[in-house]
Formats: C-alpha cells, structure tokens, sequence
C-alpha cells in the first residue's frame, strides 16, 4: 500500500471479489478500486492481505475492486491455490513445520526498532505468499513501515545479516537525535538477545567461546543496570509479542524476569549477574532436542525426549570454565518442584537451588504464554491464576515475589 492513486485510461481491468482472497498472504497482482470515473491503486502487487488491510477497505465503504486484465493468468493460479492455501494456513503439521524451516533461516526482530528514521535495508522475511519468505521492501520510508506492521507475521532477518543487523541497533544507540528511551530500551534488549542466539548456535557446535561468554556477561550487566535505574520500564524488555517456539527469544525472556525477580528482591550485583546468566543458559540443552518433542506432547516418548534436556544442558555446561557452577545446576534442575513432582531427580524443598527456583517460575510464565504454534497468548492474570492453583509447586514466599512484580509491570 506504498502508493495511493494511479491514473490510467488506456488499461482494461477485471471484476474481482475480495472475499475470494486469502486474509494472511501475499497477493500476486494490483488490486484497485473504482469511484465512477477513475481507477485508484488500492493494494500493490506483493503486498500481503492482512486483517488491517480489510479494515481500511470497510472504513471507506469501499465496494467495486478490479485487477488489470495483464494479471489475469496470476489471478486465476492464485485462486486455483486459494483454496488449498487456505487450509495450509490453518493446517497445523503443514504450518508447524513450513514455521520451523522458516525459523532455522531467519532471526526473529522487533519491528519497533525498524522506526528509528535510520534507513532499514537488509532483506527481511515473514509470512506471504504461498507461506513464508523474503518480504519484498526494504524500510526506507512510513509507509513502508507502517507495511511492515500490517503484515500478520513475525519479522526476520536472514541468518547471515544478524552481524548486519547488531551494526544497525549500534547506529540508534549512538544517534545523537534518537532520544526516545523506550526505543534505546529495544535496542538493548534487542542486542542481549543477538548474545543469546549466539551463544545458543555455538553450544549447538558443542563450540562456546570465551568471547560470546564474556559479551552476555556484558549485555546482562548493562540491561540489569538500566531495570535497577528505572523498574517502570521494566516490562518493555519482554517480548510479548512472540513465541516459545523461538530458544532465544525464550531465554532472553526467562533472563529478563529472573534478573526483575532478583532486584524486586534486593540481590547484590554480583548474585544478580549469575542469576542472569544462568537464566539465560537455562534450556541450552534443547539445542540437542528435536522440535516435536515437548513438555506437553501427546507422545510418552516425545516428553520424556524433550525432559533430557537437562542432562544435555549439563553435560554442554560442564566443560566450561567460564560458566559458572550456579548456571550448571540451574541447566540440570530448573524443572524440580518443590513438592518433588519436578524432574529427573524428583528433589524437594532445600535441596533445589535458590537460582532453580527462581527460573523455574520465570521459565513457566513464559512457557505458559504461548499455547499453540499460531501463537494464541494466554492473558498475564490467566497464567498468574494458573501458578496461585498450583502454589504447591514452588516456594511460597518465592511465588509471592514474583507474582507481584509481573503483575504490576507495565507492558
């Protein structure tokens, strides 16, 4: 939707219905409209039919729409597959794995920090026609960023631009005219997050350098100093807007609410700084771990597959000098309880460490958030609900502390 209206005279144009379309994808062809003397460019080639998109239509009483007859051929295949796209779209085991070949070549951003007025244009990816993709605009300009949030997708960038894409979060840090401290807050977390992927991709190798190690430690520390110098701001470094499916994203979430539980509760710094990073090592292990094995799974096998996870995390962290033993434990136990319904030794009570505890109920808010690979969140005071129901399962006075701050953050 990047230009308004088109003039033309010469063109011969096609009747089309809209409701035909496929809400979500990308439409192959020019869509206009006429007013009973001119044709107007109402959707570009290649932008995607999105849920705002319909609304803007119905909010101008907009009710006659064509198509070049040069886009013929494209109309008929796009509506020959409408059909069988709809169903991809809402067909889980298709989309599942379509999003899981998508995300092992791209990584996810926050479509926030594209807002900056510092031109944006690395390739960028998401969901459009016939699945997912390379999305075809760079942003330069408003309107292409206001395309960008129309589109009912995560947003991504391709694996080999996340470097590219550290430098561009670096040029809005050092911009003498951002002031906006919300987006500096993004870019922060943004960066912890780019930390976190690394370091997750170099465990994947069994290869965890010093440096990566080092530059998390970093990263922890300055996003723990800027939570203890304004705890308003606090919940703007959550991504609420994204899933579990995504380790990193995951992590960075899990570390974000372990460091908020730790300064809600007065640690020192050097105990916050451990808690952090052993937070962000919590579910290393899963990079060993299929995709369809989950906690949740229908399968026995699956679930006790994915509860391995935390041998393998231990026995990743072991041979690591630099990280430190906390972190070790809190891979190997952060899924104990402490009524002993946990795994995989069933410990109680003083024998999970202070850390576990402490992400354990971190890492089950955020799990909790997502139900379902379309990312169909659940509300914060549904998932407060849920853990109050199931007070056994962690420390009383530890639940307390963390219940209350998630429930008064500002999102």
């Amino acid at each position: 939707m990047s230009r308004i209206y088109k003039y033309d005279d010469s063109e011969r144009y096609i009747p089309i219905d809209l409701g035909e379309l496929v809400t979500g994808a990308q439409i192959p062809f020019e869509i206009f409209t006429h007013d009973g003397t001119i044709y107007k460019s109402l959707l570009d080639k290649g932008s995607t039919y999105s849920y705002y998109a319909q609304r803007m239509i119905e909010d101008q009483a907009l009710s006659k729409f064509y198509i070049r007859q040069g886009s013929a051929l494209n109309f008929d295949e796009y509506m020959h597959n409408a059909a069988k796209l709809k169903k991809m779209l809402l067909e889980p085991d298709f989309f599942n794995s379509r999003y899981k070949a998508f995300r092992d070549k791209w990584f996810i951003v926050d479509k926030q920090v594209l807002d900056s007025g510092i031109p944006f244009t690395l390739p960028l990816g998401g969901l459009r026609f016939p699945l997912f993709g390379e999305i075809p605009f760079s942003v330069d300009s408003n309107d292409a960023y206001r395309n960008l949030l129309d589109l009912n997708s995560d947003i991504a960038v391709r694996e080999q631009d996340v470097d590219s894409y550290y430098l561009y979060l670096d040029k809005i840090l050092d911009a003498e005219g951002i002031e906006d401290p919300l987006l500096k807050l993004r870019c922060r977390r943004e960066k912890l997050k780019v930390w976190c992927y690394r370091l997750l991709e170099e465990a994947r190798n069994n290869s965890i350098t010093q440096d990566t190690l080092f530059k998390l430690y970093k990263h922890i520390n300055i996003v723990m100093n800027l939570i203890a110098n304004d705890f308003g701001y606090a919940g703007k470094f959550l991504f609420f807007d994204v899933s579990d499916f995504f380790l990193y994203i995951h992590s960075t979430n899990v570390c974000l609410m372990s460091l908020m539980y730790g300064h809600a509760s007065n640690m020192e710094e050097a105990e916050l700084l451990n808690l952090g990073i052993s937070a962000m090592l919590h579910d290393v292990g899963r990079v060993d771990i299929d995709d369809d094995a989950g906690e949740n799974s229908y399968n026995e096998m699956e679930r006790e597959i994915f509860k391995s996870h935390v041998i393998k995390g231990k026995e990743l962290l072991d041979p690591q000098r630099d990280v430190p033993k906390a972190a070790k434990i809190v891979a190997l136990t952060h899924h104990e309880r402490e009524d002993g319904s946990g795994y995989m030794a069933g410990l109680t009570g003083d024998r999970i460490s202070k850390f576990s505890k402490i992400v354990a109920l971190a890492d089950t808010f955020e799990s909790s958030r997502v139900t379902d690979f379309k990312h169909t969140f659940k509300k914060r005071t549904q998932i407060i609900g849920e853990m109050v129901h199931q007070e056994h399962i962690f420390e009383p006075d530890m639940l307390k502390t963390f219940i209350g701050f998630i429930a008064k953050l500002t999102i």
